[in-house]
């Protein structure tokens, strides 16, 4: 396990709960989160960000105008697997 990537980690998901429960950061908006170990892979980042974009809801139209509800994706520390997953989920109009 490597230590400082556990911490990023429990420091996100800390800070994901605190907005969460404040009623004034971000009132009636709840953040989520799900944590993928790419063991700093950029084959292991990809297949993470497509099993997690697999369970979005797809608009019927082509037109691209409703609202993912992915929001956005939080990169890993390293810039190689980060790129990686930038390319991936470009198309779908989820920034990294």
């Amino acid at each position: 396990i490597d230590l400082r990537e556990f911490r990023l980690a429990q420091t996100m998901m800390f800070a994901i709960d605190e907005i969460n429960r404040s009623n004034t950061l971000l009132p009636n908006i709840s953040l989520g989160y799900k944590i993928y170990d790419s063991c700093l892979s950029s084959l292991y980042s990809m297949k993470a960000a497509m099993a997690f974009m697999n369970g979005m809801d797809m608009t019927a139209d082509d037109s691209c105008s409703g609202q993912p509800v992915v929001q956005a994706i939080i990169g890993e520390s390293e810039s190689t697997p980060t790129i990686a997953l930038t390319r991936t989920t470009g198309p779908f109009m989820i920034p990294v």
